[in-house]
């Protein structure tokens, strides 16, 4: 690479980070962020079917056997295990937030890497929120750089970057020093991993990613805490992490305005459990169903960006009939299929055994064919709809709902947030939350942590 500073940069960017350089949009922003993220992962936590086995092996394994906070199952855990369970819950339903410049889920690795240090540290509400600013800055900057590469390479630029941001997150409440952040990146380079292997039979492999990249940031914290050397240059060296986990990496403007300009604040919270990748077309086809009752397509082609088509696109056999819910998530076929014949309110729903097995959804996935078009934008999805009759209806959308361009509201995020606690808090601590949120940089991460 040949700029050879960027993780001496990105190291002392850590430790420099005040909470006066975050704007008042930045702090309102990390507050939704923060109020989604729970939300999901709190109702994962109590709904979702691989929350009790995850907690079963972490109970087996000793992890409940410290002082830190899981979301609903109390707060008898060790800080990596509790910080693990919460980040593999917000990414179980694949409901968490997106930055699409990193192509990566930033806030699975970022909040609760924060929250558990914070709560370990007794940090007041505004060093948990620079925390989770430093954590997901990071996560989103190596993304960045790793692009669409990653993923050809075969890696999950949420766990191969979200490492790194996760022991920014912790690093900047602990208040380490640059050779401390230093030799953690230098050891996190050797616990990166998240393989989109889990695509071949949609294994919950994906929903852990984040969960094992907080668990083994804090790992790799406490040894460089101790004194143990990492590994000089692990983001820009020969073998470091741009040149590993990516095809096409680029070290060029990674470390650009570090400190004044916030690239995290470009994160969307999504409006559907599904692929990022999938959002436009889902809001699309479900606007066009409106307008078109009474009538059935014959064929339904999708045009979509030479980087989404690998992840969402291919027609493998449990693509075009999902079996398992991760298979739906990454399926544009069923997406596109359930959003025509139920809109775009079905929700969590759409993974329910009436309409995974539904006769209806599988003839019309059936008549789903998606292409890769090269002019066609990162996120956008253009279709084209053929009737009985042979005419033709030509729509697109280049902008997912919760994009700058098309933006989630705070009444969006408190909605989601109220629909997916329903079943594990009370309307009561449900309201109190939210409050809490809201005044967090007046208050203290114990404040929240014990309402949730």
């Amino acid at each position: 690479m040949a700029d050879d500073n960027i993780t001496k940069d990105l190291c002392q960017f850590v430790v420099d980070a005040t909470y006066e350089q975050l704007t008042s949009r930045e702090i309102n922003k990390l507050k939704d962020l923060v109020a989604d993220l729970i939300g999901i992962a709190a109702g994962a936590a109590g709904v979702c079917d691989s929350s009790e086995p995850f907690l079963k092996a972490v109970v087996a394994l000793g992890g409940q056997s410290g002082n830190s906070t899981v979301f609903t199952k109390g707060n008898k855990f060790t800080p990596q295990h509790a910080a693990m369970l919460n980040a593999a819950f917000a990414h179980s339903f694949d409901f968490d937030d997106t930055h699409a410049p990193s192509i990566l889920h930033p806030g699975a690795t970022a909040i609760p890497a924060a929250l558990a240090q914070a709560e370990l540290s007794g940090a007041d509400g505004k060093l948990l929120l620079l925390g989770i600013a430093v954590g997901y800055e990071v996560t989103c900057r190596i993304g960045r750089a790793l692009n669409y590469g990653g993923y050809t390479r075969g890696f999950h630029n949420t766990a191969t970057a979200g490492i790194f941001g996760a022991v920014s997150a912790i690093a900047k409440i602990k208040g380490l020093s640059v050779i401390e952040v230093n030799n953690a990146f230098g050891l996190a380079l050797s616990k990166a991993a998240g393989s989109m292997q889990f695509l071949d039979n949609g294994s919950w492999n994906k929903r852990l990613h984040p969960g094992f990249a907080v668990h083994d940031a804090f790992v790799v914290t406490a040894l460089a805490e101790a004194g143990v050397l990492g590994a000089t240059h692990p983001i820009e060296g020969k073998y470091g992490a741009l040149h590993s986990y990516s095809a096409t990496s680029t070290a060029k403007g990674l470390t650009d305005g570090l400190g004044s300009e916030w690239i995290f604040a470009a994160t969307a919270m999504k409006p559907f459990p599904a692929c990022r990748m999938t959002h436009s077309a889902i809001e699309a086809v479900a606007g066009l169903a409106k307008e078109s009752t009474g009538k059935t397509p014959e064929h339904i082609k999708v045009e979509l960006s030479p980087g989404c088509y690998p992840i969402v696109g291919p027609p493998d056999k449990n693509r075009i009939h999902p079996v398992t819910i991760v298979d739906g998530q990454f399926s544009m076929h069923y997406q596109v299929a359930i959003s025509w014949i139920y809109g775009m309110e079905i929700g969590w729903r759409m993974y329910e055994e009436a309409q995974m097995k539904s006769p209806e959804v599988s003839a019309l996935c059936d008549k789903v064919e998606v292409v890769i078009n090269p002019s066609v934008r990162d996120l956008e999805a253009r279709l084209t709809f053929t009737w009985a009759d042979g005419t033709t209806t030509n729509i697109g959308q280049v902008y997912p709902k919760g994009e700058d361009e098309h933006p989630f509201s705070k009444e969006d995020v408190h909605k989601k947030f109220l629909s997916m606690v329903e079943p594990v808090y009370s309307s009561e601590v449900s309201k109190s939350i939210l409050d809490t949120i809201e005044k967090i940089d007046d208050l203290t991460t114990a404040d929240l942590v014990k309402l949730l």
